[in-house]
C-alpha cells in the first residue's frame, strides 16, 4: 500500500512542477513525460489491487 502512495506523490508533484516552475522546452517534455508514465504506473497498480 506504500508504493501507491508514493506514486500519487510523486503525480503531485509533477502537476506542481509544471504550474508553478519555469522551464525550458525540453524540462516541460521530460516533466510531462514522467507524468504520464506516474499516472500509467498509478492505473496498473490500481487494477492490480483491485483484482487482487
Amino acid at each position: 500500500m506504500e508504493d501507491i502512495r508514493d506514486i500519487y506523490a510523486e503525480i503531485a508533484e509533477l502537476r506542481a512542477e509544471l504550474a508553478y516552475c519555469i522551464m525550458t522546452r525540453k524540462e516541460r517534455r521530460d516533466t510531462q513525460l514522467r507524468l504520464d508514465q506516474a499516472l500509467t504506473e498509478a492505473k496498473r497498480r490500481q487494477r492490480a489491487a483491485e483484482g487482487a
